[in-house]
């Protein structure tokens, strides 16, 4: 102690002296601003209330006066019923020490896990931090105060080193991320656990101490009890060489992200949204990317963007592991088979039709799926028309003209694109068109899905095909194929099937009087 210091004295100084350095470390990484509004995770233990301590001392230094606070948040996970009960108690009372708003939730993360056969650890995870965002929604914050720290950064490293992971996964944790309009921060990232435990004792910082963190049941509590003890006996560096390999790792992360965010806005569209089929299927309900386009891309790049679609649909993505990602892309690249189908997760399938990738959601991506849909009527009439057709959001166009008029054609097509219609791109071309002997039509047509066993005499071909037969030559992928409308004479005969093939019945002849000019126009084409 120095001349003339008082007992303490020296620590203040050192606590002021690290409040300043955390200060400068955050302002360095942009981790937030002065006048932003944090919600604290809080569990009790030792990290996260010295980083509520800590953050609290910075508010309370803080320049801009009437912005910017803390809110104190809690989670029950339901695991120790008393000893949680009493943590709960001590984060409020703690809280209420500082002046600082406290919300706590009570979970069932075991029953989730139990439901969801998902581990514990996930199950309590996606729990906790649906809780933050809820909160942070409700007290309009913008950041999410997380209390990891160098130790466990290594721990993260080597269990996702044990478990087979790419460069992504080697980075570990990241100091600042944006996700749902929230930005989350790790203000002690680059602290080791020792140096944690001597500022609570240094500043008399009450903390609980979580039994379960002994217990050799969890893999994460393996490697900190066992595993790292003993890898530092070979280097004693261990953690800071892992922790600096992750940063390293990190900013090249960052760098392939932004690659893969774009790659995704130039070229991923939603299901509903291709430009090569007039067909909406499965709205809104997945994405969908050109096969040669991924083939084309970096294989470092193929694999962030199978990820980053992924992180779109499902919340387990953080739970599939690299050779599921592997097995898509390989599934995506090779030539044989043209489709394929596997369940990634739980809630998303990934398809392979063709030329065409797609990730969809389980409740709606049956390979196959029959629809049932009420058929639509059109009866004779000597003039032109329009139906809708809600299978796929397309509409159905028709002109009824003498045979010698060469002029109907060109009428036909200005009728079209001068409808009042907002289907987006039209569809050109002979498939999506079909002309009949409109006297040798069996009237009224009708206008509905494919039907199982459905077959069709096909124009310049003996006898009858399937039309399931028909949609494989034509190379039209599982999850199109229900929603492909099926005209069909008065008898039940299948005269047309657009985009594919059209009969040989009601062929023009040239003692033909009346031709029937159909053209298919596209969907609409929703945007994301």
């Amino acid at each position: 102690m120095a001349p003339g210091e008082r007992p303490g004295q020296g620590r203040d100084y050192a606590w002021q002296q690290w409040i300043v350095r955390l200060k400068d470390s955050a302002e360095q990484r942009l981790l937030w601003h002065e006048e932003d509004t944090i919600v604290v995770a809080v569990s009790g233990g030792p990290d996260s209330m010295l980083l509520l301590c800590a953050l609290h001392e910075l508010i309370e230094q803080r320049e801009v006066d009437g912005r910017g606070r803390l809110i104190v948040a809690h989670v029950h996970h339901g695991f120790r019923s008393r000893e949680s009960d009493e943590e709960a108690l001590f984060v409020e009372r703690e809280a209420q020490k500082l002046g600082l708003p406290f919300v706590m939730t009570r979970v069932d993360a075991p029953g989730l896990a139990e439901q969801r056969g998902l581990n514990p650890q996930a199950a309590a995870r996606e729990l906790r931090y649906t809780f933050l965002q809820d909160v942070a929604q409700r007290y309009d914050a913008s950041h999410i105060a997380l209390a990891h720290h160098a130790d466990d950064q290594a721990e993260t490293v080597l269990m996702r080193m044990l478990r087979g992971t790419g460069s992504t996964g080697l980075a570990g944790m990241a100091w600042k991320r944006e996700e749902g309009g929230l930005t989350y921060i790790r203000p002690l990232l680059h602290m080791r656990k020792t140096d944690i435990l001597e500022w609570c004792a240094m500043r008399n910082i009450p903390y609980v101490t979580d039994s379960s963190n002994t217990k050799r049941d969890y893999t994460r509590n393996r490697l900190r009890l066992d595993i790292l003890p003993l890898l530092e006996n070979e280097n004693p560096q261990l953690v800071s060489a892992l922790c600096r390999m992750a940063d390293t790792l990190r900013d090249e992360a960052d760098w392939l992200e932004e690659e893969t965010h774009r790659l995704f806005q130039r070229h991923v569209k939603t299901v509903n949204n291709d430009e090569g089929s007039p067909f909406v299927s499965h709205a809104g309900s997945g994405y969908l990317l050109d096969r040669k386009t991924f083939c084309n891309t970096h294989v470092a790049l193929q694999r962030r963007l199978i990820k980053l679609i992924l992180n779109y649909l499902t919340r387990e993505a953080e739970q599939i592991d690299f050779d599921v990602i592997d097995t898509l892309r390989n599934a995506a690249a090779r030539e044989h088979p043209s489709t394929w189908r596997m369940d990634v997760s739980r809630d998303v399938a990934f398809v392979r039709e063709y030329d065409r990738l797609l990730w969809l959601r389980q409740d709606v991506s049956a390979s196959d799926d029959i629809r049932c849909v009420k058929s639509l009527t059109i009866h004779r009439t000597s003039t032109s028309g329009h139906l809708s057709l809600p299978l796929n959001n397309s509409m159905l166009h028709w002109m009824i003209r003498a045979a010698a008029d060469r002029d109907a054609t060109s009428n036909m097509r200005h009728l079209i694109d001068s409808s009042d219609s907002s289907a987006g791109p039209r569809v050109r071309g002979r498939a999506w068109e079909a002309q009949f002997d409109a006297d040798t039509l069996c009237w009224p047509l009708h206008v509905r899905s494919r039907q199982p066993g459905d077959r069709m005499r096909v124009q310049g071909l003996n006898g009858s095909k399937k039309v399931q037969d028909m949609f494989v030559d034509a190379k039209i992928g599982p999850s199109l194929r229900s929603f492909i409308p099926i005209v069909t004479d008065h008898n039940g005969q299948i005269v047309w099937v657009p985009g594919v093939r059209r009969s040989d019945v009601a062929l023009v002849q040239p003692s033909t009087q009346y031709i029937i000019h159909f053209v298919l126009e596209g969907g609409a084409h929703a945007s994301t």
